[in-house]
């Protein structure tokens, strides 16, 4: 599943005299970051990773010269990357050694939290029990296509290592470590969205 993400860079000032001013910034669909990644990070075929994206290979060959103009803009003039979710429906999971309130956020807590976020409110709640913890085994290994089974977009924690955060961002779900997560902090990213 392909979600429509815009990736924004922070616009950045430059100044040309004294008086001056004006800002960059580069807009990349999330089908050019995907494509980057599977160009790049697992290095397919331009005709493999069209084939894999669903699209034919001239419209990979566009968005993939075009995704690499604005990532090569970016270095150039130092912007910093911000990925932004334009979608008005979120899943957000949560590591909790509780199934009622965010308790001990780490990935390898007790239960997930899963909040479903539509219009920046909270609609519903759920739980499940954390595979990672009840298997004994790696959160990397187990939560990455947990999230991309349940079409979860971030997955908020006190911690992630590097390892959790590159598996969860190649299914797509993008990471967010964050102290004392509350409600208030989860509905921020409904808010920042736009």
């Amino acid at each position: 599943m392909i979600r429509l993400m815009i990736v924004h860079l922070t616009p950045m000032k430059s100044v040309l005299s004294a008086e001056v001013e004006f800002e960059f910034y580069f807009c990349v669909l999330e089908k050019g970051y995907i494509i980057l990644y599977l160009m790049d990070a697992k290095e397919l075929y331009q005709a493999d990773a069209a084939k894999e994206m669903g699209i034919s290979r001239p419209t990979f060959a566009t968005i993939i010269k075009n995704a690499r103009q604005k990532i090569t803009m970016m270095l150039i003039t130092g912007a910093s990357l911000k990925i932004v979710d334009e979608k008005d429906d979120l899943l957000v999971m949560i590591p909790s050694d509780s199934n009622k309130r965010i308790v001990n956020s780490t990935p390898e807590a007790k239960f997930l939290l899963i909040y479903h976020l539509q219009n920046s409110k909270i609609i519903k709640r759920g739980h499940l029990l954390n595979p990672a913890q009840k298997e004994k085994i790696r959160p990397g290994q187990v939560l990455p296509n947990l999230c991309s089974k349940h079409g979860i977009n971030f997955f908020m924690s006190e911690s992630i290592g590097i390892g959790l955060k590159s598996a969860l961002l190649s299914k797509g779900v993008y990471s967010i470590i964050e102290n004392e997560i509350n409600e208030e902090k989860i509905l921020r990213l409904s808010d920042e969205k736009g």
